[in-house]
C-alpha cells in the first residue's frame, strides 16, 4: 500500500474515532439516595402486593374487563399522550442522527459570459456535480449529551404515557362502580316511593274513615314527597355519572346518547382480598416516579450540552465530485474534482451567554431533582393513604351493614307499637327515614371500598414493570 495514501486513511481513522468517542462534560449521573420506610411502620404484612399487567380482571367483573379495553382504545388523553412519546421519539432520532456524517448531493449549471479583449466576448458554460461529506467531532461531548438527554426525556414522556394509562384504567373502574352504585340507589329509591306512596294513600283513607288525625295523614305525605324529591336528585346524578363514564370510554357523539352501558340494579362486585405490604421495590413499580427519574437525567445531560459552548466547534468537510463545460463531458475521470478540509469556530467574546445557559441547565436539574423527591414521597403518601383506607372502608361497610339490619328490626317493631296504640306514627316515619338513608348510605360505602381497593392498585403502580419497561426502550 501507498504510505502515503496510507497516512491519510490512518489520520482520517483517527478523527473518526475521536469524533464518536469524545468526552462528556456533563456531570456524572447518580441515582438520588432516598430514605425508604420500614414496611413495619405501615403493615403488618412483609410480602410485597404483586400485581399482574390486567390487575382489573381481579375484580370478576366482565363487563369491566371489557369497557376498560374499549377505553385504552379509544380514550382522547391516552391518545394524546401516545403521540407525545411519537413526537419525542422523532425528536431523539434528529439528535441521534448528529453523531453520524452527513452525505449530500450537490449540483449546478451555468451559463457564463466573460470579456476576452474590447469588443470581444465569450459565451461559456459550467457543469458541476458533487456529493459533499460533513461531520462534527463530538470531543467535547455535545452531541452525544444531547442524545442522551433526548432519550431520557422520549422514556420521560412514555413513563408518563404510562401513568395516563394508569390513571385511566383506574377512573374507568371507578366511574364504573359509580354507575352501578346510583342504579342501586335509584332502585332503592324507587322502592322506597312505592312504599311511601302505598303508605300514604293507606293512611289518606283511614283518614276519611276518622281513624286517624289529619297530622298523621300530611306527615305520611311528607315523607312520600321527601323520598320523591331525593329520587329525582339521584336520577340526575346518575345521568351525569353515565356521561362523564361515556367520555371516558371514548365514546363519539352518537354513542353518548346512545348510552349502551349497563341502567339496571345490580349487586355491587367483592372486593379483591389483598396482601399488601410496603416493599422499598416501589420506586421499581412507579410510572411517575421512572418518569421524574428520566426528566432528572435529561437535566443532567443538558448540562453537559450548555457547558459544551465553551469549547470550539470543529467539522470536517469533504468533496468529490466532477466539473466540466461540456456537459456530456461532465462524468470523465479527467473532470474529476475533490477537496478535503476542516474549520472550527470558537466564542471569544459572549458577554456571558454561554455561562447563562450552564447556569439555566444546572438550576434545570435543580428543579428536576426537587420533583424527583417530591414524587417519590407522594408515592409514599398514597400508599400509606390507600393501606389505611382500604381497612377502614372495610370495616365501615360493616357497621353500616349492622346498622341497616337493626333499623329494619326497629321499623317492625315501630310498626306494630303504632298498631297497638303505643306510639305515635311520628316514630314510625323517623325510623322510615332512618332506615332509607342508611341503605343509600351502604350503597355508598361499597362504593367507598372499591375506590379504596383500586387506589391501592394504582399506588402501587398497577402492574407496571420497570425491568420490562427497560427492555422495551431497546
Amino acid at each position: 500500500m501507498n504510505p502515503k495514501i496510507y497516512k491519510v486513511s490512518l489520520s482520517i481513522a483517527t478523527i473518526l474515532v475521536l469524533g464518536f468517542s469524545g468526552c462528556s462534560l456533563s456531570p456524572k449521573y447518580s441515582q438520588p439516595l432516598i430514605n425508604v420506610p420500614d414496611s413495619k411502620e405501615v403493615s403488618q404484612s412483609t410480602q410485597a402486593m404483586e400485581i399482574k399487567e390486567k390487575w382489573w380482571e381481579d375484580f370478576g367483573d366482565v363487563h369491566l374487563n371489557a369497557f376498560v379495553e374499549e377505553a385504552l382504545a379509544n380514550n382522547y388523553d391516552l391518545l394524546v399522550a401516545m403521540e407525545r412519546i411519537e413526537q419525542a421519539r422523532a425528536q431523539w432520532s434528529y439528535a441521534r442522527s448528529d453523531r453520524y456524517p452527513s452525505l449530500k448531493a450537490q449540483g449546478e449549471a451555468k451559463r457564463n459570459r466573460k470579456n476576452i479583449d474590447l469588443g470581444k466576448r465569450e459565451n461559456y458554460n459550467d457543469f458541476s456535480l458533487s456529493a459533499v461529506l460533513s461531520f462534527e467531532l463530538d470531543l467535547w461531548g455535545r452531541v452525544r449529551d444531547s442524545n442522551r438527554s433526548a432519550l431520557a426525556k422520549l422514556l420521560a414522556l412514555k413513563a408518563n404515557g404510562d401513568m395516563v394509562r394508569l390513571s385511566l384504567i383506574a377512573n374507568v373502574m371507578q366511574s364504573y362502580f359509580g354507575v352501578l352504585t346510583l342504579n342501586n340507589q335509584v332502585q332503592i329509591s324507587q322502592n322506597t316511593l312505592k312504599s311511601r306512596t302505598e303508605n300514604y294513600e293507606y293512611r289518606k283513607k283511614e283518614f276519611e274513615a276518622g281513624k286517624i288525625s289529619e297530622i298523621d295523614m300530611q306527615q305520611a305525605r311528607s315523607e312520600m314527597a321527601n323520598v320523591k324529591a331525593q329520587l329525582q336528585s339521584l336520577l340526575m346524578e346518575q345521568n351525569s355519572a353515565q356521561s362523564a363514564f361515556l367520555i371516558l370510554l371514548g365514546r363519539d357523539g352518537k354513542g353518548v346518547f346512545e348510552n349502551k352501558i349497563p341502567n339496571a340494579p345490580q349487586a355491587l362486585v367483592n372486593v379483591p382480598s389483598i396482601q399488601a405490604g410496603l416493599p422499598s421495590s416501589i420506586l421499581q413499580k412507579r410510572p411517575d416516579i421512572e418518569a421524574a427519574e428520566q426528566n432528572l437525567k435529561a437535566a443532567n445531560f443538558s448540562i453537559g450540552v450548555a457547558r459544551s459552548a465553551y469549547f470550539p466547534t470543529i467539522s470536517l468537510t469533504g468533496l468529490f465530485g466532477y466539473a466540466s463545460p461540456q456537459l456530456n463531458e461532465l462524468i470523465r475521470t479527467s473532470n474529476s474534482t475533490w477537496n478535503f478540509g476542516g474549520n472550527f469556530i470558537q466564542n471569544l467574546l459572549d458577554f456571558g451567554r454561554t455561562s447563562a445557559n450552564v447556569d439555566l441547565a444546572k438550576s434545570q436539574y435543580r428543579e428536576m431533582l426537587l420533583t424527583y423527591g417530591q414524587t417519590v414521597r407522594t408515592a409514599f403518601g398514597e400508599v400509606r393513604e390507600s393501606l389505611f383506607n382500604v381497612q377502614t372502608t372495610s370495616e365501615r361497610l360493616s357497621s353500616l351493614k349492622e346498622r341497616v339490619d337493626a333499623l329494619q328490626r326497629t321499623l317492625e317493631l315501630a310498626n306494630l307499637r303504632y298498631a297497638e296504640g303505643y306510639t305515635n306514627y311520628l316514630e314510625v316515619l323517623s325510623t322510615q327515614g332512618a332506615l332509607f338513608a342508611a341503605e343509600l348510605e351502604q350503597e355508598g360505602a361499597k362504593l367507598e371500598s372499591l375506590s379504596a381497593t383500586i387506589g391501592l392498585y394504582k399506588a402501587f403502580g398497577g402492574g407496571w414493570d420497570k425491568k420490562k419497561f427497560e427492555e422495551s426502550k431497546r
